[in-house]
């Protein structure tokens, strides 16, 4: 299940409407992130990551000047610009890119985070990043097109501004972490850094200026494990051992990941795409891909919390994924992991054991606690 941040704390009517309903918002463009789109970014430095019990409140300060209940979503979004991070000074200018959507992955008003496949021309960057033109993914956190209703309580405002902020500074953070790490480019994308644009908007009978923020990350040519188990034909090209060896993939990525300093906290099938294997076919039988983990947006780098580092970060090896998974019933991999699996969990746990035990677990530090199966 996806972790639930803390909610921000905006000041409030006295008596806030019980039917309270997004008001109209005639200064509120149309969504623009469609084919074709173009602009000019810029190289970003978010703020730590923040807004929940491990980070803590971070930068954000509210407003009383701003009631959630009686502003548009406009009016949100305009007086809480995107945060800077403090102490940022530089000698050089930011490096720069044109950027132009070719298609779009997931964009919708209301969606939230939106995601496009974009060309990226540089015009002034670093030699770390690419300095050729290339493909990839952009993660766009625009506040204007997240839901201003709250999803999991109708009837209730969203201060969006404040929860594009938090998404954007906890993926960017996953993601600089991972690349400096060496995780990206196998079990998560390779990352080519946050970039900052501007669009402009008429507000209060002016033209101006607003900041948006994104992530730029690299372009997997597969599907998601959920696409493959909604469609019959594609699931039947993996048999049940060929999915449970690529979850196992998933799960030793997992543990990967956190030993390297960062918890994706949002394991589904949605968040796992399939990179088709550059590896030779071996007999008739195509090599199988591997499973790359994205959506960071309510990850956890470590090092960035009130607590820091975890104990488990200083053992020369991985946690063993039994440990980490031993009680995990795995429901958003239905379709995916054996049916069988619903509701006996001993089943799980077997596989866990046979999978990770035995020779397999010198990979992994020792597990330190005795595993009860379930009864």
């Amino acid at each position: 299940m996806r972790p639930r941040f803390a909610p921000s704390n905006p000041q409030l009517p006295p008596s806030p409407p019980r039917l309270w309903n997004p008001p109209q918002d005639p200064e509120k463009p149309a969504c623009p992130y469609q084919e074709r789109f173009a602009v000019e970014i810029k190289r970003h430095t978010p703020p730590p990551p923040f807004g929940d019990p491990q980070h803590g409140p971070g930068a954000w300060r509210e407003r009383s000047d701003v009631q959630l209940y009686s502003a548009t979503q406009t009016e949100v979004v305009m007086a809480y610009p995107p945060l800077e991070r403090e102490n940022t000074s530089s000698s050089s200018p930011a490096p720069t890119a044109a950027l132009t959507i070719l298609g779009t992955l997931a964009v919708a008003d209301g969606r939230g985070p939106q995601l496009v496949v974009c060309s990226v021309t540089p015009k002034t960057l670093p030699k770390a990043l690419p300095q050729a033109p290339y493909e990839a993914v952009a993660k766009i956190f625009d506040p204007l097109y997240y839901s201003f209703e709250c999803k999991a309580a109708a009837h209730m405002p969203v201060n969006v501004a404040w929860e594009a902020d938090v998404h954007y500074t906890h993926e960017a953070a996953a993601y600089d972490h991972l690349h400096r790490t060496g995780q990206t480019g196998l079990f998560a994308p390779e990352y080519f850094g946050s970039w900052t644009f501007t669009l402009p908007i008429t507000h209060a009978g002016r033209k101006v200026q607003r900041s948006v923020r994104l992530v730029l990350m690299e372009k997997i040519k597969g599907p998601s494990i959920r696409s493959v188990c909604l469609d019959p034909v594609a699931l039947s090209g993996y048999t049940e051992q060929d999915r449970l060896d690529i979850f196992a993939k998933v799960l030793d990525g997992i543990v990967r990941q956190r030993h390297a300093g960062v918890d994706q906290r949002d394991l589904a099938s949605r968040n796992v795409i399939l990179r088709p294997s550059s590896s030779p076919s071996t007999g008739n039988k195509p090599p199988l891909p591997q499973p790359v983990i994205i959506d960071y947006n309510t990850a956890v780098v470590f090092e960035l919390t009130r607590l820091g580092k975890r104990p488990f970060q200083l053992a020369k090896l991985p946690e063993n994924p039994m440990q980490v998974f031993w009680n995990t019933r795995f429901a958003e991999f239905r379709g995916w992991v054996p049916s069988r699996w619903d509701g006996n969990a001993q089943l799980c746990q077997q596989w866990l054991k046979e999978r990770f035990g035995g020779k397999a677990a010198s990979q992994y530090t020792p597990v330190s606690s005795k595993l009860e199966f379930a009864k």
